[in-house]
């Protein structure tokens, strides 16, 4: 019975057997292997060429994104240092020796007629004189939207002359005035030759009211470029402009381009400001209230610039100007994008005079100490005298000011005053941290 059993599994076995199928490795192709290694080397030097070829189109970018090119710091030459740039090297004297001669001398006086083709000439130099000039001069536009009652959209255009102060060399940097630009939803500069470029405002002097205006170089053409240039400066001093004839231009009259002839007639004024002090020049020329620009010497060097809204209401329609030499240390400053340091007196100086009748130490007097500044939250008085500052001694008001236009704001200065007391001036020092001018 098992023996049958095991018959009929051998022949259930017999009919479900399946077919194996063996599967045979396909042989190894070189060929295909080197096509497959060429392709993959093609590959990685595609992406290699296309990775170059995107670094080098994008490393200029790049670099000036990461590491942006500082622009170069601006010094502005001072009236002697251009004299020393213009004067060329002098020839040493020939001495030739000459035989004595006997000379007569005859006195003859010649009287000389002027006619009025001398005028005309005399002013055809002026006028030569003043368009040369104005290469360093440019219209500052502020356009402001308004709208007006019947909610129709308009564009409001303020003017002012700029002088163009230097070039850094990422921009032209053009002093203006501020008023004009303070509401200003963009400024708009228009060069001697009409071609216009947009501008910034970069820096401004709160006590001036003066305005650096920055204008990126790329926007002027080559053409421009070669047309304007920076003004230059005379180096006398306000103390010794008095009756020197001087030129007038910009917008010295109320609109761009006009130019007016006359003398400094005054140079008394001072301006007593916040930490500083201005020496206001005054001419005979009448102008407009709203006149900007700058005066110049008949040898086109800059004397002052124009400022209407310096002084009250005596005469206001003659031009005054700040002493260019009052303003170069400040100018220069905020072209380099610098603050102003700010400790918050005004003051005046303390003269031998002073010093010998009354006894009051020699430096710079306090007249005024501002509200809530760094110097009254100190404890600096009205009445003292600073006489050192850090490691500089004070003298006069000149030396303070110069103390201050070389600090910045956030400086920590051991400030040294003299206060009268019941026997005499004592030294109170004082530890500031100085502020910024605004």
């Amino acid at each position: 019975m098992d023996e049958q059993e095991n018959n009929l599994n051998e022949e259930q076995d017999q009919k479900f057997e399946f077919i194996t199928e063996t599967i045979k490795e396909k042989p190894i192709s070189k060929k295909r292997i080197l096509i497959k290694i060429l392709f993959t080397l093609f590959l990685a030097v595609l992406f290699g060429v296309v990775a170059a070829f995107s670094l080098l189109i994008s490393k200029p970018y790049m670099e000036a994104k990461l590491y942006p090119e500082e622009p170069k710091k601006v010094e502005i030459p001072r009236g002697e240092e251009q004299e020393e740039e213009a004067e060329e090297p002098k020839q040493e004297p020939v001495v030739v020796e000459k035989e004595p001669v006997v000379t007569q001398i005859v006195e003859k006086v010649e009287k000389v007629e002027l006619e009025i083709d001398d005028y005309k000439k005399l002013n055809d130099q002026f006028y030569s004189l003043a368009k040369e000039s104005e290469k360093s001069i440019v219209t500052v536009t502020g356009v402001s939207s308004n709208v007006d009652w019947f909610m129709n959209a308009y564009e409001n255009e303020n003017q002012t002359s700029g002088m163009i102060i230097a070039d850094n060399g990422k921009e032209l940097l053009i002093l203006a005035n501020k008023a004009v630009l303070e509401s200003a939803e963009r400024i708009q500069v228009t060069f001697c030759d009409a071609t216009e470029s947009a501008g910034e405002i970069k820096k401004y002097d709160a006590n001036t009211g003066l305005v650096i205006v920055a204008v990126d170089l790329s926007t002027i053409s080559e053409e421009t470029m070669a047309t304007i240039k920076p003004a230059e400066y005379g180096n006398k001093k306000a103390s010794e402009l008095l009756g020197i004839p001087i030129i007038a231009i910009g917008n010295p009259l109320g609109y761009s381009g006009s130019v007016a002839l006359g003398n400094i007639t005054s140079n008394s004024y001072v301006m007593n400001m916040e930490d500083t002090s201005m020496q206001l020049i005054t001419t005979d020329i009448y102008g407009s209230k709203s006149g900007s620009g700058i005066i110049i010497d008949l040898d086109g060097k800059v004397l002052g610039i124009i400022s209407q809204d310096s002084v009250g209401n005596d005469n206001v329609n003659l031009l005054k100007a700040y002493a260019i030499t009052d303003l170069i240390t400040t100018i220069e400053k905020l072209s380099n994008g610098q603050d102003i340091a700010y400790l918050g007196i005004k003051g005046t100086d303390v003269t031998e005079a002073v010093t010998e009748e009354v006894g009051v130490p020699m430096g710079a007097y306090v007249m005024e100490v501002i509200m809530d500044s760094p110097a009254m939250q100190v404890g600096i008085q009205s009445g003292d005298v600073i006489v050192k500052m850090g490691t500089t001694d004070i003298l006069s008001f000149e030396d303070y000011k110069a103390a201050m236009m070389k600090s910045q704001p956030g400086d920590l200065m051991m400030i040294t005053v003299k206060r009268q007391g019941k026997e005499g001036y004592i030294d109170l020092p004082y530890e500031v941290e100085l502020g910024k001018l605004e």
